[in-house]
């Protein structure tokens, strides 16, 4: 049980570290002019995307990068040994953990509702997840508060698994564009 507990952490590390490489890294630190040619060489209807999301720079970046540090922060919340013996550092990242969640709600309701690659779907799908996304991140707080840590747990997991859900389809979504190119929607 403890070796399936460690390959599915590591397992988590290398999707954050994926998804942090393809949506985070590799936006900022390429040159514009070989990040453009590098999404249009994958797929046109991607660089059209990447396109209509740099005309709204501020909650594009912002979530990109916040984002990233929140799937961090929130694998570290989920360590056990570091709770236990850090339990003040353990508060401090579960606060920076809701803003940043918090955050990234708005940016991604934000961003769905003017830029959905998948039109009205994606704006529903992204609107009941993130409903859902706060509803636990914001009941794990309370419980916190309450001093009911189990449910406080039960909570995290759920928000952090639906965050997690919606971050790792990004990049297999964007493999399958090499097969498929998919018309961007208006």
């Amino acid at each position: 049980m403890e070796l399936i507990r460690r390959l599915g952490t590591v397992v988590l590390w290398l999707l954050i570290g994926l998804i942090g490489l393809s949506g985070v890294f590799a936006h900022f630190l390429l040159p514009n002019q070989i990040y453009a040619e590098f999404v249009s060489s994958i797929s046109e209807s991607l660089y059209q995307q990447e396109l209509a999301l740099s005309t709204s720079p501020i909650a594009n970046n912002s979530h990109r990068i916040l984002g990233l540090a929140f799937f961090v922060i929130g694998m570290l919340q989920f360590n056990q040994a570091l709770r236990a013996r850090r339990p003040t550092f353990h508060r401090w990242c579960g606060r920076a953990y809701i803003v940043l969640a918090l955050v990234i709600i708005v940016t991604a309701t934000i961003l769905a509702l003017r830029h959905a690659f998948g039109g009205v779907v994606e704006k529903v799908s992204t609107l009941i997840v993130n409903g859902f996304f706060c509803v636990f991140v914001l009941l794990g707080f309370y419980s916190a508060r309450q001093k009911d840590f189990r449910a406080h747990r039960k909570y995290m997991i759920r928000g952090f698994a639906l965050a997690l859900f919606v971050a790792v389809q990004r990049p297999y979504f964007f493999v399958g564009l090499l097969f498929i190119d998919l018309p961007a929607e208006e």
